[in-house]
């Protein structure tokens, strides 16, 4: 056998490669390497050649088929990059590549690339804004069984219309503000319905995992009244109501002592906190109202015309600025603080992060005048045992007239009996015609 003819076998090629070129390649990498030990190290070279050959999966049979969805995510994706050639009106957006150096502290990220995406996502949501919404801020992200769900949300600029004061509360309450959702940066932003009483207290009573569809129905008992946006909503409520925090002295009562707005010094900041004073409880306090065994916010309004009203057990407003270490009857929600960095990384910079117990993945870092929150997780509450449905209720027993007022009333000849039955007989005589026939 002549050399050419041992070369064209060794240049046969098996999947796109040959052994002639593999053989160079591991001798290229002897040459240039130079191990010590290439005799007993040849094998493992070898195989490094193998990895380092990168091989392209085969072409598509229809190559539209698979160009379509990339093409349309491209496309789509492609719109949050383009700048406007006048500056847009729209409401502030928040700057999400500044949180998310806070939200790392906390072990909480989305990636560079996908962070990047949100915060262009948001940009260009807050352009289409009409300003009454102020300003919009990041959420945080539930996730469900088909994608997730990317939440922000901003003030709600007017009540509900039609809004029935007894069932749903307004801008002043639980429906402060307007929360919005998208399952990715380059889909649009979807408003969610304003929540109900019923919704709050029914969403606190069952356990649901969300599908990812906001119009799936929602098969539970007690029944849940609504399809997947408004338990998604209830949630949100929940969750905000009880993880809302942020160090003392950053929000304060206004003077009619009904709402809570921004505390500010002379210099127009709040009082700076340090990381040892973040690390005790008493020095964070909730800066959300939050939510009674109504499903409320704040009291029930009074009927017009009712006399001697008496509010139903559970209502009232609740505290405002309620302090995180002391926590008020018939709340359980708990915090455990830490600093970031820790040990012996620990500075006069570092920030605390704050771990909610009840609501896991919900999170507070502070640090300075600085502060944020988020949520990460699938919208569940803690429990410590297993779920069980509620039983149904109890069947309600037949009427009866208390015997003392039967007594009375037999005496008197007004007890009510029962008539008798109104009998017909299913088989009437036939007619003297009929029977001829």
């Amino acid at each position: 056998m002549s050399f050419e003819e041992a070369k064209q076998i060794l240049q046969m090629e098996d999947n796109g490669s040959s052994l002639y070129d593999h053989l160079a390649s591991v001798l290229l990498k002897v040459i240039t390497e130079k191990p010590s030990d290439a005799v007993t190290s040849f094998e493992n070279l070898s195989v490094g050649c193998k990895e380092e050959k990168v091989s392209l999966p085969p072409a598509p049979e229809d190559p539209s088929a698979a160009a379509g969805p990339v093409l349309d995510w491209a496309t789509s994706t492609a719109a949050l990059f383009v700048k406007p050639d006048e500056a847009p009106e729209g409401v502030p957006a928040p700057d999400l590549m500044k949180d998310a150096t806070m939200y790392k502290w906390a072990g909480v990220s989305f990636g560079d690339t996908e962070t990047y995406m949100l915060n262009l996502s948001l940009k260009k949501f807050c352009e289409s804004l009409d300003a009454g919404y102020e300003a919009v801020k990041f959420w945080g992200k539930i996730i469900t069984r088909d994608g997730d769900y990317y939440i922000c949300y901003g003030k709600t600029p007017e009540d509900p219309e039609e809004m029935d004061a007894t069932k749903m509360e307004g801008k002043d309450g639980a429906n402060k503000y307007t929360y919005f959702v998208t399952k990715s940066p380059s889909a649009p932003w979807v408003a969610l319905p304003n929540v109900t009483m019923a919704q709050i207290v029914t969403a606190g009573k069952i356990r649901r995992l969300l599908t990812g569809d906001l119009e799936a129905a929602v098969p539970s008992f007690p029944p849940f009244p609504g399809v997947e946006k408004n338990l998604l909503r209830a949630m949100i409520a929940q969750i905000t109501a009880s993880t809302a925090i942020a160090p003392s002295g950053t929000f304060e009562a206004d003077e009619d002592g009904a709402n809570i707005i921004p505390a500010a010094n002379e210099d127009g900041a709040p009082e700076p906190k340090t990381c040892e004073e973040l690390l005790e409880a008493g020095n964070w306090q909730h800066y959300e109202l939050r939510i009674n065994t109504l499903g409320r916010c704040t009291a029930l309004p009074e009927p017009e015309d009712a006399e001697d009203y008496e509010p139903p057990e559970g209502d009232g407003p609740a505290g405002l600025l309620e302090s995180c270490g002391d926590e008020g009857e018939g709340y359980t929600t708990s915090w455990s603080f830490r600093p970031c960095p820790g040990g012996q990384g620990m500075t006069s910079t570092s920030y605390a992060k704050g771990v909610s117990l009840d609501w896991p993945g919900a999170f507070a870092v502070g640090g300075g005048t600085d502060f944020v929150n988020i949520y990460v997780g699938n919208g569940l509450k803690y429990a410590e045992t297993t779920y069980t449905p509620p039983l149904p209720s109890a069947i309600v027993g037949e009427w009866s007239v208390p015997e003392e007022e039967a007594d009375a009333e037999v005496e008197a000849g007004t007890f009510p009996i029962e008539a008798k039955d109104v009998t017909a007989d299913p088989t009437p005589p036939a007619e003297e015609g009929e029977e001829d026939e």
